[in-house]
């Protein structure tokens, strides 16, 4: 099954068949109608970024918890097949609404990641206990530089969940163009978005299958959300700019459905336990370290999708 990545399509709904595992599991990773997002309203928005040939690309979403670390989904970091971390040279690009603009972002190299050991344990299909944290090589310049700004994390309860009338926001550079094959019958995606979008949805409890309760299902408002390349972006509650919810999957074959997120306030203590360096003790969390050398080199290098919509 293919990993779920998030992006904000402007306009049409867009179907998109992600999984040859089963006929109800489908990933569906990008954010699919929306809005551009304005100048400074997600300022904890990060793009994860890798080199390519001759250009970088975005991969997933994620969202900055304090200067040194990275809050994303297992799935952006982990091995399609095996659920085992990979040991892929991430740099997270912070503080840019359009990653073509390499002067707009600030860039830092992951050092270390970390996953809850049980999401090893996943059948094909499955994406429980989706969570990931990266450490950086550097911290971040909070408080110093105003592009940048961490999201605030759910208080000490982990059934913390907003009202379902109210509107949850999710962002993210995902997919912006699918279309079905006329031929095949098949969905084709298009490239990731350079330029952040995001949409609203409600929590709702009517999907199928429901959510675990360490989930949050959220209705798409007007069939927008999530999709490709949006996988690990952050969803949040606005009004006290909360992290809710992290892009994690979709039952459904198109975009701008329900979507399942992470719940995050139900991993606070893996949370906590590594930022505090916890994990050294710890037999239920899988760490890995990445030694290279990218943040420099990847502000010269053009971003590979550079087509937006309109």
């Amino acid at each position: 099954m293919e990993k779920l990545l998030l992006s904000l399509f402007f306009g049409l709904i867009l179907s998109i068949t992600v999984s040859n595992v089963s006929a109800r599991t489908k990933i569906a990773p990008r954010i699919i109608g929306g809005q551009f997002a304005p100048t400074r309203r997600f300022l904890h928005q990060v793009s994860l970024q890798l080199i390519g040939k001759g250009c970088s690309f975005h991969q997933c979403g994620g969202s900055i918890i304090d200067s040194m670390h990275i809050i994303t989904a297992a799935h952006c970091v982990t091995d399609k097949s095996t659920y085992k971390l990979n040991n892929l040279p991430i740099t997270i690009v912070a503080g840019a609404n359009d990653l073509r603009d390499k002067r707009a972002g600030i860039y830092r190299d992951v050092e270390y990641t970390y996953i809850p050991k049980s999401y090893s344990s996943n059948f094909p299909g499955y994406y429980y206990d989706d969570i990931a944290i990266l450490r950086l090589k550097h911290p971040l310049p909070l408080g110093k530089d105003p592009r940048i700004k961490q999201i605030n994390l759910p208080w000490d309860d982990n059934r913390y969940e907003p009202a379902r009338a109210q509107n949850l926001v999710v962002s993210g550079f995902g997919t912006y163009k699918q279309n079905r094959n006329p031929y095949n019958g098949q969905v084709e995606s298009g490239p990731t978005s350079p330029r952040l979008k995001y949409a609203s949805g409600l929590i709702t409890h009517n999907d199928d299958p429901p959510c675990t309760y360490k989930q949050v299902c959220v209705r798409n408002t007007n069939f927008h959300g999530s999709c490709y390349g949006d996988s690990g972006g952050p969803l949040i509650d606005e009004s006290r700019r909360t992290l809710i919810g992290l892009v994690s999957y979709s039952n459904h074959e198109w975009c701008g459905d329900t979507t399942k997120y992470t719940r995050v306030s139900s991993y606070l203590d893996f949370i906590n336990k590594v930022r505090a360096g916890g994990w050294f003790s710890s037999d239920n969390i899988s760490t890995v370290y990445n030694e290279f050398n990218n943040e420099q080199i990847m502000p010269t290098l053009p971003h590979c999708d550079q087509l937006s919509e309109k």
